[in-house]
């Protein structure tokens, strides 16, 4: 009897999934997308973290670096590392000659002028913080050779084997490029330095010849119960050199891993929406199947086959295909995180290996399956309110009150009758289009969130994420012996160019600064006029009066200076403290988040001049190309770019991922449209085909019925665009600032192009989604009305 009843259970299952074909083969494939993202997503976090993990080991980077120019004495660095053992492993100095992009060429006649990165060369360490190969071998570059970093070869395209000439003062060279070089430290576009590797008979040469402006990396190494800001400060106490930035090894960390995050975190969205959609999908699989199949319901409870046993024969379809959906997901989940992996394949690790991501990545199947399973039993619980009486006399799923409002084809007097029958059966029906209605909000919001994202680190406007406020063009005028002459002739220069419309002069040093704890800390803090271009505050307003600062949100944050507007900052300038008042919280994701802006009265810091930066709009009608060739030209040492193309290298990484995100998300779009659009219809037109026979017999054509279909699809289509776009403005715009805030900014407002979000996405949509209404409303007229009535 066992026996028979399984065999009686199999031919159900087998049954239904014939019977259902197009369903079946839905909701299979949305279960694997679901599995294929989760483990995607989790497979690339395995990647990175143990490719973080390697270059870590590999690269052994300092857990504090103290960038300082000017004069040092190593030996009271050596007495420092000796005094603070227990908490210091090793300490290295590395030497760097700062070089002009415009003195370094390659090519035809090109240069590295229009680069936003300061650009050193070095001799590879011999302690720690090594530079690798792309092998994760340490460098070990021979004499006329020079490793390029990965950032560089990418930026302009330098292969192994070709040359690149430094031409500096009466110092000229040729270097034959041997090797990309892999920095821990100074990898990310979002660092704002770079380290060519050379030997040491050509350092020494260069050295010589006075061709870099030279600057020292203090760094130390600590022990893995060292406190890092205990070495910090105690370091600033004693007074040793340090007039730029102290950077802890976890800001390195971050950078490094930042782009590649960025993609997990929008998988790992989508993956989430598509187990929703899953979900839904079952449920309205599960109520049109119980609904089709109540009265073989009835005869099994009759016959007295228990609930368990019926529920199991639903349960166990989809048991099945949670299975083989989640293996075909997992193993296609390596395919695809081969394309989103491009990046970390260069910047971190040419060789993705290691057993974690096999395992991580088999948590997604692990976790589909029982979510799919627990919804559907839940759903099932359905059965146990059916009697096997009332199964085998009516149709009890069809309990729903009749509404009280109708739409009467009299009052019509805007549409076509065909039209306004489909109008007025979503508006009876829209509990049973509902779920039509959120899935088709879910594909715009995986289309327009990361075309938003997109467009919003790729435009100009995004420079007031990293405390810039918008201007057409900025000249940065970096550390060289003219460099106060030089902004000092720019200045003059600026005041009497008539293609000048407005500028505005800026000065960072860097500075200390009382923190939380009361002990003493390094802050950069840039001076000038902040009304002329000015930025969007948080909260409060820029510093315009003496003796007032603004801070960026990560410096005003409980890890950071922990202030709020109006609270009071002490700052050492001169040797002498000065209490600031907090006038303004603003975004800033440069520099590790932590920065600050002061009124001029503060003064600058001489000794710890780190850039000028000017920044200007353009009047009407000039070209800014030329303008900006002419103060290249005019300004060897400057460097020259419009914002779009500052903050374009400055988050070169982040944008090449976000492209590849919104070609995925646009292709996952279009598949849940159409799918879920044949699955609905599908259900549909089999729910209705007795309200479909009774509209033939009296006279409408199957075209006829295919509008009424097609009108209030669409209507629902459109209703859900609209609700996507609306929730992508507002509850996007939230889970990317939540993951910016990380970064120091914690309010993104997502750049929406008009054109794109309410004409080109929501027209390719309705193309798509018309199609397939099309194909899938084939109502004939050859069809035998008398069985259908019949039914």
């Amino acid at each position: 009897m066992q026996k028979g009843g399984e065999i009686l259970f199999l031919k159900i299952v087998k049954n239904d999934f014939y019977r259902k074909k197009i369903t079946t083969v839905t909701v299979f494939v949305f279960i694997t997308m679901a599995v294929l993202l989760g483990a995607s997503a989790t497979n690339i976090v395995a990647n990175l973290i143990q490719s973080m993990s390697e270059l870590q080991e590999r690269a052994v980077p300092a857990d504090i670096t103290v960038m300082h120019a000017g004069e040092y004495d190593q030996a009271e660095i050596d007495q420092f590392a000796e005094k603070y053992r227990d908490h210091i492993v090793m300490q290295e100095t590395m030497d760097l000659q700062n070089i002009d992009g415009s003195n370094i060429h390659f090519g035809q006649n090109q240069t590295m002028a229009g680069t936003i990165q300061d650009i050193s060369f070095v001799v590879q360490n011999k302690k720690f913080d090594f530079i690798l190969d792309l092998d994760n071998e340490k460098l070990e570059v021979k004499e006329g050779k020079v490793a390029v970093p990965i950032y560089f070869m990418e930026q302009y395209d330098l292969k192994i084997g070709e040359t690149i000439t430094v031409k500096s003062g009466g110092y000229e060279k040729e270097f034959v490029i041997s090797d990309y070089a892999r920095d821990f430290e100074m990898n990310s576009s979002l660092t704002s330095s770079k380290r060519f590797v050379i030997n040491q008979n050509d350092y020494d040469e260069m050295l010589e010849m006075q061709a870099g402006e030279l600057e020292y990396l203090i760094e130390f190494k600590l022990n893995e119960n060292g406190d890092s800001q205990a070495v910090q400060a105690a370091y600033i106490k004693a007074g040793l050199p340090a007039n730029g930035p102290i950077v802890g090894g976890t800001i390195f960390l971050l950078f490094n891993a930042m782009s590649d995050a960025t993609v997990v975190m929008v998988i790992i969205l989508i993956s989430i929406l598509l187990i929703i959609i899953a979900s839904l999908c079952i449920r309205l699989t599960f109520l049109a199947t119980i609904d089709e199949d109540l009265r073989e319901i009835g005869v099994m409870k009759a016959i007295g086959i228990s609930k368990k046993d019926i529920k199991n024969v639903y349960l166990n379809k989809y048991r099945v295909m949670s299975v083989a959906a989640g293996i075909i997901g997992y193993l296609l989940s390596f395919v695809l995180v081969n394309l989103f992996n491009g990046n970390m394949r260069l910047y971190i690790s040419s060789e993705l290996s290691g057993n974690l991501k096999y395992l991580l990545s088999f948590i997604a199947p692990l976790f589909v399956y029982f979510m799919i399973v627990m919804y559907s039993k839940k759903i099932l619980k359905r059965i146990d309110k059916i009697s096997a009486v009332e199964a085998l006399r009516s149709d009890i799923m069809e309990h729903g009150k009749n509404r009280k409002y109708s739409f009467p084809l009299l009052k019509n007097k805007f549409f076509s009758i065909n039209i306004y029958m489909g109008l007025r059966d979503v508006w009876k029906r829209f509990k049973l289009y509902r779920l039509l209605f959120f899935i088709f909000a879910v594909c715009t919001f995986i289309v327009i969130l990361p075309l938003n994202m997109y467009n919003t680190v790729n435009s100009a406007g995004f420079s007031t994420y990293m405390g810039i406020g918008k201007s057409d063009m900025r000249i940065d005028l970096r550390r060289t012996d003219s460099i106060t002459e030089d902004n000092k002739k720019l200045q003059e220069e600026l005041k009497n160019d008539s293609d000048i419309e407005k500028y505005a002069a800026y000065i960072t040093s860097s500075y200390q600064v009382k923190n939380a704890d009361g002990s003493w800390d390094y802050i950069n803090i840039e001076i000038g006029d902040f009304s002329v271009f000015p930025l969007k505050y948080l909260e409060g307003r820029a510093p315009e009066g003496e003796g007032e600062i603004s801070l960026s949100f990560a410096n005003a944050a409980k890890h950071g200076l922990n202030k709020k507007v109006g609270d009071e900052v002490t700052v050492r300038v001169g040797g002498e403290e000065q209490i600031l008042s907090v006038t303004g919280i603003y975004q800033d994701i440069t520099n590790g988040g932590k920065t600050a802006k002061a009124h001029t009265s503060l003064g600058v810091n001489e000794e710890a001049v780190l850039w000028y930066i000017v920044s200007m709009d353009l009047a009407p009608g000039v070209n800014i190309r030329e303008k900006m060739d002419y103060y290249q030209n005019a300004y060897d040492s400057a460097q020259v770019n419009d914002i779009k193309e500052y903050t374009g290298q400055t988050l070169g990484n982040i944008i090449n991922q976000m492209s590849l995100i919104v070609i995925g998300g646009i292709a996952i779009a279009v598949i849940i449209a159409v799918l879920i659009t044949a699955l609905f219809l599908k259900m549909l037109l089999s729910k209705d085909m007795p309200r479909i026979a009774i509209m033939r017999s009296m006279g409408l054509t199957s075209k006829n019925i295919k509008h009424q279909y097609m009108a209030g699809t669409l209507l629902v289509l459109i209703l859900g665009i609209i609700f996507g776009v609306l929730a992508t403005n507002y509850l996007g715009e939230f889970l990317v600032s939540i993951a910016m805030s990380t970064m120091g900014a914690a309010k993104i407002e997502l750049v929406n192009i008009a054109w794109q979000t309410w004409l080109l996405c929501p027209l390719a949509l309705i193309v798509v989604v018309g199609y397939t209404i099309s194909v899938c409303c084939k109502v004939t007229e050859d069809d035998d009305l008398s069985v259908t009535f019949r039914s």
